[in-house]
């Protein structure tokens, strides 16, 4: 039976595809998991989820795929269930980034190293690009992915410092210039903030970020 993913997991999934050891961090239903190891994108997963009732429906779908002996589930708390050198790569989706953000920021305090990241935050994503930079990462994908009529950041980074960078490129990632995506969903926020600064026009916050992405449409080279 084949796992079938929405249009921001396939892109997570391909991001996190060359793995020996995929750990699948809130992994809940453990598609993500599942599907790596069952299309080979991993030699074996390591889900963690701080439900144990969430965990039990991935090891669920691991014994009907058959795939239980290579699907580990473990609760707790982000990557702390996961040893320092357990998986080669770490998937974080589904959360805000705050929470990206510490749990990086606890694992790397614990000297967990991975050969790469992926990840997928749901909001302030500024929060989790400025912490892989200040941890010694760099970034080799940063792009917006639509799927149910919502645009997901997705972000892959391995292990390297990375160069300086612009206001913009915190905000929107450092290939938002190529990112259609991108394009598309900057034009429609700053539709509704000047819609919405029509009203009341001296609102700072949302002035200031207006002008951001008035700035970096400009600098976009589609």
């Amino acid at each position: 039976m084949p796992i079938r993913l929405d249009e921001r997991l396939t892109e997570i999934a391909r991001l996190a595809a060359g793995a020996h050891t995929v750990c699948d961090v809130g992994s809940d239903h453990g598609k993500l998991a599942c599907y790596l190891v069952q299309t080979g994108g991993a030699e074996r997963a390591i889900a963690t989820d701080i439900s144990a009732p969430s965990l039990k429906k991935a090891e669920v779908l691991a014994e009907k795929l058959g795939i239980d002996d290579l699907v580990e589930t473990r609760v707790g708390d982000g990557l702390d269930p996961v040893g320092a050198e357990e998986a080669d790569v770490a998937v974080i989706a589904g959360m805000g980034g705050d929470l990206i953000a510490r749990i990086l920021e606890r694992a790397h305090a614990q000297g967990k190293r991975f050969r790469r990241l992926v990840l997928a935050p749901n909001t302030h994503a500024e929060r989790v690009r400025e912490t892989l930079w200040r941890t010694g990462h760099t970034e080799t994908a940063d792009r917006t992915v639509a799927c149910g009529g919502k645009r997901y950041t997705v972000i892959a980074a391995e292990q390297g410092d990375a160069p300086e960078h612009t206001a913009e490129e915190l905000a929107f990632g450092r290939s938002f210039r190529a990112d259609a995506a991108f394009v598309a969903a900057a034009k429609e926020e700053l539709g509704a903030l000047e819609r919405a600064l029509a009203d009341n026009p001296s609102a700072e916050k949302l002035a200031a970020r207006a002008e951001m992405l008035k700035k970096a449409l400009e600098e976009c080279e589609i």
